[in-house]
């Protein structure tokens, strides 16, 4: 898969999958299978700054659940 990414939010995207001992390619898989599993994408639209957080924290979690 060849895919065009903005450098600095790559080199971002790598520093949070690292932070949460995932590979690009471990990271991008996962959010293929949630995509899968959901139906829709595994994120909702703009919401409030606690909201936000806490969903970013659930995701987090998932992440590494899935991980292992």
């Amino acid at each position: 898969m060849e895919l065009h990414i903005d450098e600095e939010v790559r080199q971002d995207a790598r520093a949070v999958f690292s932070r949460l001992g995932l590979s690009e390619e471990e990271a991008v898989t996962l959010f293929y299978k949630r995509t899968i599993a959901e139906g829709r994408l595994p994120f909702g639209r703009a919401q409030n700054g606690a909201a936000r957080v806490k969903k970013k924290r659930m995701n987090e979690r998932f992440a590494e659940w899935d991980a292992r």
